[in-house]
């Protein structure tokens, strides 16, 4: 599932983690990303979830990542 721990969550900045979305599938398994939380005075994602691989702004280029690997029989 997750890749990490929240960071946010360890923290105490959030009460539970963000909730989830399968972005895409790595051989048939689902690849589970979160979604945050935003911090309410901004509207803005907060800076935890910026840096946080598990987020789902960072689906995209795991899956290009993941994309070459297979191409090039690496990994």
């Amino acid at each position: 599932m997750a890749k990490t721990v929240c960071k946010a969550v360890k923290q105490g900045i959030v009460s539970r983690r963000g909730n989830p979305s399968v972005e895409w599938y790595k051989d048939g398994k689902p690849q589970y990303y979160c979604y945050g939380y935003l911090d309410d005075s901004t509207d803005e994602l907060l800076e935890v979830y910026r840096k946080c691989v598990d987020h789902t702004d960072h689906a995209q280029e795991d899956l290009e990542k993941w994309k070459n690997e297979r191409m090039t029989g690496k990994g």
